[in-house]
């Protein structure tokens, strides 16, 4: 069954000026998508995901750090993330930092 998101609607209606905001746009028992939206001066400490994940910057600049890297977080870009890996983010600018992670629970 296909699935239409608009995310520049959605981003329209949700722009945090503080805090973390963590949205789950679809689930099922393959994969989730989630929006991450990070208010500058904010930062995900280290964590890790027990499923690998792929990342896209949607808005804003930040930076990811794993114990080995670091990545520049651009609007564009992917990243990454085998499972377990640990990391952090956080906004390097004065806007929103908002990324969507695909979370793979099954292959």
């Amino acid at each position: 069954m296909a699935h239409d998101i608009d995310m520049n609607e959605h981003f329209a209606r949700t722009k945090p000026d503080r805090g973390i905001l963590s949205e789950t746009l679809f689930k099922n028992e393959h994969t989730s998508l989630v929006v991450m939206h990070l208010a500058p001066g904010e930062e995900l400490n280290e964590h890790t995901s027990k499923f690998p994940v792929w990342i896209q910057t949607i808005e804003g600049d930040g930076k990811l750090k794993t114990p080995e890297e670091e990545y520049e977080m651009t609007p564009g870009g992917w990243i990454y993330l085998e499972p377990a890996e640990e990391h952090a983010v956080f906004p390097t600018s004065d806007a929103v930092l908002r990324f969507a992670l695909i979370i793979m629970k099954k292959q």
